[in-house]
This record gives structure tokens, C-alpha cells and sequence, in this order.
């Protein structure tokens, strides 16, 4: 046996492929990867390529959809591992492109997502002649709702099959940071200084901040079961490390407290595969079942008055389509309208500017499905407008153990209009507003002082860099500073004199700012506030059990939603990190126990 290795570049870095080749027969034995960084979406996609590449004991399998940057990489290494052995003769520019956006095309080795088309007519139990599966609970999407159906499911002894649109599960899940909010639970006490807090606060806080626009009964359900959802999740061996807070709501800080669970391996962008892998594999380990790059396109309904949904019919890659029976419900678990234009457009304005300027970062197969799936049957839809919006580059807003720095925030008038420590969605949608009102821009205006203070998002050095790219602004002057990004000047001075004369006493009696009050002098610099965006607020109209709505608020039989599929749990704006991934795991639990009547 020969080893044969080479290395291409991978997301996080370079990846090597090994190749062990039968030096008899000139066939390869078996194939490994080094290099690969691990809890990451590409090694989740790395481990399932290298089992089809064994399985098939050839390096020419597809790519996997959803993880492609590090699976293309890894195929291509090892396709070249096997040139060297004179195995196969692929030409391996062919994929040089797998990384690249637009170059996942199956001429490149990397399958599109299944984002295929959803059938526009009504489809009724009298029309399938024969059910491909019959299952007890039929889950759409496998990101963190899904997942949590599914696991859910599974250990109450229910047959589960999840349909996946990527070829890895997780979905935008895996692309959080994987924190959940709750209040009362032990890490709580354990982590930090809030002895006394209860899912009753909890709950008064998220209603605050949701401005009248949420149903209580699902805000109530959500924070009572926050808790368990936290008990339930260390038993699959997520270990939970520290618990810390949001930063500021300016009209519900009675009801604040540090609620924000961070596990061992997460916290930070990327790191909510950790969670996702861990749902994934304990839902397998008790028996659910999951089907990769294929599509839920259709709802079936029964034949009799009640249409009850009783299945779906999916695509999957030979674009052949197949009929699941569901025997006691179907979850849709497909996210909000992240990545769809045009529902954006009709439905809300703010997060329609995010995806127009290809500013959303979640994955490419959130287009709404479930919720367009859903609204053919006559379903009720609710709490669209908001948006899960932070600055990917300041990261402002999003940790209260990291304050804003000295810093004020401008609109193009050159006037303060916000305060600047709040939630980073709360934020947002302040900028989002006085730059619709005005048609310009906002900015971040401070000074060299401000750098230097704790939680800053540039050094010297990376300050200096982005002023040579054009990326923030320098004048020596505020009223230089003024004119370069074309505020007036009279307006720029005053809102800058009045932060500094008030927080030189430690105060901030415009928007009552409580960390970051100081005062700072130039040169001055102007950073353009810029939306990062992690998906959609609202979707199908549900009750407590989630069952979907129609538009008389009735059930409608046999379907249900969770997560980010459904609306009226989350208000015009995202009130704080791990509300939506404690939402999507409560509710995905819930579904099922409702779907079980378990619940």
C-alpha cells in the first residue's frame, strides 16, 4: 500500500487528502483528510464525503452541498493525490472553481441545493396512486427546528423522516453562534450574578420587546420550557460554560438579566454546528431518518372535506418526484424568506434591503418555502417586518460584557438619533429608519481615543488599513469630517459637543447610554453602519401547540410549524442573541409533543 497526499484550500484554511493506493491492483483502498478544522459546517460535510468516497472507493463523488468550500477543496486534493498514483486522470481544474460563488454546478462537482420549484396545484390523498414511505411524523428541513423535531420524535418511539434541501443538516442554525436564552436553570446561578431570576421576567421582557406585535401564549410556552430545552440538550452532551447578557432595551432593563448560554465550543459565529451536530446524531441514534439534497414541494391533503394534511410529495437530485405519507402530522421547518427577493419585497421592507444588497448570510435554501407551502392551504401569516440585522465588522451591540465605544451614531443629517449600546437588531432598525426617512447614509463617528477602549473593533494598525481602503473615514476636524461624508457641519459639531459635555459628567441624559459614556476628540473617523444579516422575522401563523392557522384562526389538520418558519413569537426587531435558536429547539420539541398529543 501506497499513501499519496496533496493539499487545496479549504474555509478555514489548507486541506490535505490522503490517498492509500493497492500498489497490486493500482486501485485506491481508502481515503482520509487532515487539516480539517473541526466543529465547523465543512467538516460535518468532510466526513459524510469521505464515506461516499470509501463506500465507493473512488475520489470522483459530488461534492457536498451547503459545506462545498471545504468538501470541493478536499475532493479536489484528493483527486490529485490519485493523479500522482496514476489512478485516474480528472482534470482538476475542472473544479478549481468549487469554492468560488457561482461555480456550484454540477460540471464542477458540487450540487446545487435542491431549490426546486413548488408545485402550484393542489394535490389530494385520491390522486397518489402509491406512497414512496409512510411515516409517523414527516419534518421539513433538518436546521435546528427540524433537528429537534426529529430527536423529539425519535425518542417517543415515533418514526421520523427529515427532508433536507443541502447535502448537510443545520441549516442557518449552523451558522449561529448556537446560544439559547433561558432564565431559572442552574448554569444560570452557577455562571452568573442573577440568583433570582424566572422564566416569568423572562417572558415580561421578550413582550416589552416585541411592541404589542407577539402572542403571549407563545412567548409564554417558549420562556416556562426554555429550562428544560437547556436540560435537555446537556444530555446529549452539550456542556454548558458561561451564561452572559444582551446589551441594552432601552424601555425593558427592569426586566434584563444575563440569559444568554454559551456550551463549550461555541459563542462565536460558525460554532452553532456544534449544537446542530449533536441533534443530529442523538435524532439518528434513536431512529429518525434524514434524506439529503431534496426538497418538500408539495403538501398532500386528504380527499374529504376536512383536508387534513396527510403527506408531501418531494424532488430530490434525478428531479423525480416522490410521495411521503405522514400518519400523524408534518412539521414545516423550513426558516423565514431569507433568500427570497421577492417574498422579501411583499412582505418586509427592512430585510427586502439586506437580501437586495446580498447582505444575508443565511443558507441559499431559505426561500420561504414551508410558508408559501403553507399559505396555498390558507394559512395565516404573521410578524414579518423584522429582521435579524448586526454590523459583522464592529460587532456592536451584541455582548453586554463588550460595550460600544466612545462613539456616537449619526444620520445624514448629521444628527444622533439612537442610543447606541442597545441590542444590535434595536440598533438596526433605528438605522434602517433614518436612512429610509433621509435617503443616506448613517455613521459611526469617533475619535484615536476611542480605539483604545475596551471592546474596540480596530488596533491602530487595522484602523489604518481600513482608512487606506475607504472603508472609514479620516479628517483631522469634525468639520472636515463633514464634508467628506457630506453631513452638515453645524448639525455634526453640536451632536459631537453634546456627547462629549455630557459624558465628561458620566451621563447621557439624550438616550440614557449606560456603558461606553466618554467623551473622545480627533482626528475623528466616520465608519458607514452596514447591515450583516442572519434571516427573516416572521411566518405562519400558529398556536401554542403549533398548529398552522388559517385565516379564520382555525387549525388546519395534520400541519404544523417551528422556528423561523412560524411568526408571532419575535416582534419588529431581534430582541437578543439566542432567542432564535432557543425558539427554533423549543418549538420544534413542541411540535412534536403536539403532533404525539404529548402536549
Amino acid at each position: 500500500m501506497t499513501k499519496y497526499s496533496a493539499e487545496e484550500k479549504g474555509f478555514h484554511g489548507q486541506v490535505k487528502a490522503v490517498v492509500d493506493v493497492d500498489d497490486k491492483t493500482n486501485q485506491i483502498d481508502s481515503v482520509w483528510a487532515e487539516n480539517v478544522a473541526q466543529d465547523t459546517i465543512g467538516a460535518a460535510g468532510v466526513e459524510r464525503w469521505l464515506t461516499a468516497a470509501n463506500e465507493e472507493k473512488s475520489v470522483e463523488v459530488d461534492a457536498i452541498s451547503g459545506a462545498s468550500i471545504s468538501t470541493g477543496a478536499l475532493r479536489k486534493a484528493a483527486i490529485k493525490a490519485t493523479n500522482q498514483a496514476g489512478v485516474v486522470t480528472t482534470d482538476v481544474d475542472a473544479i478549481s472553481g468549487a469554492s468560488k460563488e457561482g461555480s456550484h454546478t454540477k460540471g464542477s462537482g458540487i450540487p446545487k441545493p435542491a431549490n426546486h420549484p413548488l408545485l402550484d396545484q393542489p394535490l389530494t390523498d385520491a390522486d397518489i396512486n402509491h406512497y414512496d414511505g409512510e411515516y409517523d411524523v414527516i419534518v421539513a428541513g433538518a436546521g435546528g427546528a427540524g433537528l429537534a423535531a426529529a430527536a423529539t420524535a425519535a425518542e417517543n418511539n415515533a418514526s421520523v423522516m427529515m427532508i433536507e434541501k443541502q447535502g448537510v443538516a443545520g441549516g442557518t442554525t449552523s451558522y449561529s453562534g448556537g446560544v439559547i436564552q433561558a432564565a431559572g436553570d442552574k448554569w444560570q446561578k452557577q455562571f452568573s450574578k442573577y440568583q433570582d431570576d424566572t422564566p416569568e421576567k423572562h417572558e415580561a421582557e421578550y413582550m416589552k420587546a416585541g411592541e404589542g406585535r407577539l402572542y403571549r401564549d407563545l412567548v409564554h410556552d417558549f420562556t416556562q420550557n426554555s429550562p428544560k430545552n437547556i436540560e435537555w440538550l446537556s444530555k446529549m452532551g452539550i456542556k454548558w460554560t458561561s451564561v452572559y447578557g444582551h446589551t441594552e432595551i432601552p424601555y425593558a432593563k427592569e426586566d434584563f438579566a444575563d440569559r444568554i448560554h454559551v456550551y463549550e465550543g461555541g459563542g462565536v459565529g460558525g460554532n452553532g454546528i456544534v449544537l446542530t451536530q449533536h441533534m443530529l446524531k442523538y435524532a439518528l441514534k434513536q431512529g429518525a431518518k434524514i434524506t439529503y439534497n431534496t426538497a418538500v414541494v408539495g403538501l398532500i391533503t386528504a380527499s374529504d372535506k376536512d383536508s387534513q394534511v396527510v403527506g408531501v410529495v418531494t424532488e430530490g437530485p434525478d428531479q423525480q418526484l416522490s410521495y411521503l405519507k405522514a400518519r400523524r402530522g408534518v412539521i414545516l421547518a423550513t426558516a423565514s424568506i431569507d433568500q427570497n427577493l421577492a417574498l422579501a419585497k411583499d412582505l418586509s421592507p427592512q430585510h427586502y434591503e439586506d437580501v437586495k444588497a446580498h447582505h444575508c448570510w443565511s443558507v441559499q435554501t431559505d426561500q420561504g418555502d414551508g410558508i408559501v407551502m403553507g399559505m396555498a392551504l390558507g394559512a395565516s401569516v404573521t410578524g414579518f417586518g423584522g429582521t435579524i440585522d448586526f454590523d459583522a465588522r464592529t460587532g456592536n451591540g451584541t455582548d453586554d460584557r463588550v460595550p460600544t465605544i466612545p462613539s456616537i451614531f449619526v444620520n445624514g443629517n448629521g444628527l444622533r438619533f439612537v442610543n447606541e449600546d442597545a441590542t444590535y437588531a434595536y440598533g438596526f432598525r433605528a438605522i434602517f429608519n433614518q436612512e429610509k426617512q433621509l435617503d443616506k447614509p448613517t455613521y459611526q463617528i469617533f475619535g484615536e481615543s476611542s480605539i483604545s477602549a475596551k471592546g474596540s473593533a480596530w488596533t491602530e494598525e487595522s484602523l489604518a488599513k481600513d482608512v487606506e481602503s475607504g472603508l472609514v473615514v479620516k479628517a483631522d476636524s469634525l468639520e472636515e469630517l463633514a464634508q467628506k461624508i457630506d453631513v452638515p457641519a453645524v448639525n455634526l459639531v453640536a451632536s459631537v459637543n453634546t456627547w462629549n459635555k455630557n459624558a465628561e459628567q458620566g451621563e447621557d441624559p439624550e438616550y440614557q447610554r449606560s456603558m461606553g459614556v466618554a467623551a473622545f476628540a480627533g482626528p475623528y473617523y466616520a465608519y458607514q453602519n452596514t447591515p450583516g444579516n442572519l434571516g427573516a422575522l416572521g411566518g405562519l401563523k400558529i398556536n401554542k401547540q403549533c398548529n398552522v392557522l388559517d385565516v379564520f384562526n382555525h387549525p388546519i389538520k395534520g400541519l404544523y410549524a417551528a422556528g423561523l418558519n412560524a411568526g408571532g413569537w419575535l416582534g419588529s426587531y431581534y430582541p437578543g442573541s439566542g432567542t432564535a435558536v432557543g425558539g427554533v429547539v423549543h418549538q420544534g420539541r413542541r411540535a412534536v409533543k403536539s403532533v404525539l398529543g404529548l402536549a
